[in-house]
């Protein structure tokens, strides 16, 4: 767990600024302040889009920040998440799913940096996932008449990506667990001879 300590770059602080900006959506959603509140949604979207942007181009990459940035994107959607789903209870599914899928991926991903294993970035899988979330986001809070049958489509599919992402990151999981155990085999077959 040693190398697992907060380094002071853009990146790391624009990941920070992403979770301040959290309770300033969520206070300004649920006090009817629309427009604003998604000015700070995206205002939250452009750190997220520049901190990956920087830390690639500056070789600003660190441990810290691969654990910091995955965890405010998702503590992002689940606090978009959650504010609708005070407006709108049919999107309580939506929350159940989205606290399962990301409590089940934070373990893993726990389990694979506790064990000093390679941790991965996102896939196209995943990003797919997050954009049709927050097009669907964005859509049931701006269409406050959506037909009934429209929104539970929507919902529907974003149901489905957040599953589908789910079970392609959990394969991923298990292959990277065969991996190393496959590597720590090689490594005690290598040290007997």
């Amino acid at each position: 767990m040693g190398r697992l300590k907060f380094v002071w770059n853009i990146p790391n602080v624009l990941s920070l600024v992403r979770l301040a900006l959290l309770p300033v959506f969520a206070v300004l959603y649920l006090n009817n302040h629309l427009e604003w509140s998604l000015f700070a949604l995206a205002l939250s979207g452009l750190t997220d889009l520049f901190d990956g942007m920087i830390a690639r181009k500056y070789n600003q990459i660190t441990e810290i920040g691969k654990l910091l940035d995955p965890f405010a994107d998702k503590l992002t959607q689940i606090v978009v998440l959650v504010c609708l789903t005070i407006r709108n209870p049919k999107l309580t599914v939506l929350v159940i799913i989205c606290f399962a899928k990301e409590l089940l991926q934070a373990i893993g991903g726990w389990i694979l940096f506790s064990r000093k294993e390679i941790i991965r970035g996102s896939k196209w899988f995943g990003k797919v996932s997050t954009f049709t979330f927050y097009i669907v986001m964005l859509a049931i809070a701006l269409w406050q008449g959506m037909p009934p049958w429209l929104m539970m489509t929507l919902i529907a599919l974003v149901a489905a990506t957040m599953v589908f992402s789910f079970f392609m990151y959990l394969a991923i999981y298990f292959q990277l667990r065969r991996e190393n155990g496959l590597s720590k085999k090689h490594a005690a077959s290598d040290t007997v001879n």
